[in-house]
């Protein structure tokens, strides 16, 4: 009888002990959580802490005062121009130099097409330039230089460069009332330019002007003689190999032409002087 009562007992009072068990482990897991949540919280915010004192220190650090501007690129531009567009007076810190905002001034000039700011530690500054290249001269009531993207970027002044064939037909008014149809005829006139420029005959060399039709296309005038070559909208290719051979064949026969008519690639027609 006592002994059964003794093994009631100890039935009875085990679930207790194994729920005290369960609750000290679960309180000390939580509790090293905590005390491992809170060391890395304490270091984050020393690691803050310390970056930020390195940060005000460099900030008023003399080693790092910007004390040159290095310019790259200038051809056309005068470096003086670049320097005082950069617009960075004194000597300031490298660290507190925006760079977007050294670049901003830069990139509203008419000649520069791309450029790129870069800080050079512990003192520079360096600029590198990518200017327009002209490929033509835009003829409207004033001349404007032209680049390869049919972008009218800059009057041409009285002492720049004219050595540029010349793109004629357009007027303000055809670029303000239709700018797109305005940008088909400049990029066709520059395309006959590019292939001109890749078959490299002996008439293209002559270029100097490429007149722009809405209705009849494109016409060439060469620059000693001015002879006039239509050339129609299309096969500029085809047509300019079948002209290079004309133009070839006139000169051995000593002719002077006056006009050749290319626009019909089937049928090309030399009208003599």
């Amino acid at each position: 009888m006592e002994e059964t009562v003794n093994i009631q007992h100890e039935k009875f009072f085990r679930p207790r002990e194994k729920r005290r068990e369960r609750g000290g482990e679960k309180f000390q897991g939580i509790l090293k959580k905590a005390i491992r949540a809170s060391f890395q919280l304490l270091l984050v915010s020393f690691s803050l802490f310390i970056v930020h004192w390195v940060y005000v220190h460099l900030l008023e650090d003399p080693f790092f005062r910007m004390r040159e501007i290095e310019v790259k690129g200038c051809r056309r531009i005068a470096q003086e121009t670049i320097l005082a567009l950069t617009k960075v007076e004194g000597m300031p810190n490298l660290f507190t130099i925006s760079l977007r905002e050294v670049a901003k001034p830069l990139e509203s000039h008419p000649w520069i097409e791309h450029v790129v700011v870069r800080k050079v530690f512990p003192h520079k500054i360096l600029v590198q330039i990518e200017e327009r290249k002209p490929i033509a001269i835009l003829q409207l009531e004033e001349l404007y230089y032209i680049d390869t993207q049919g972008i009218i970027f800059s009057p041409v002044g009285d002492r720049d460069e004219h050595d540029y064939p010349f793109l004629t037909g357009l007027t303000r008014q055809i670029l303000e009332r239709d700018p797109e149809k305005a940008k088909s005829l400049i990029m066709k006139g520059l395309e006959l330019m590019r292939i001109a420029e890749r078959e490299k005959g002996p008439f293209l060399r002559e270029i100097s002007e490429i007149h722009m039709e809405k209705n009849y296309g494109i016409k060439c005038f060469t620059r000693t003689e001015g002879v006039a070559v239509e050339m129609g909208w299309d096969h500029f290719e085809e047509k300019i190999k079948r002209l290079s051979l004309i133009w070839l064949d006139l000169q051995r026969r000593g002719f002077s032409a006056a006009l050749i008519d290319c626009s019909d690639l089937k049928r090309m027609v030399v009208r003599r002087r």
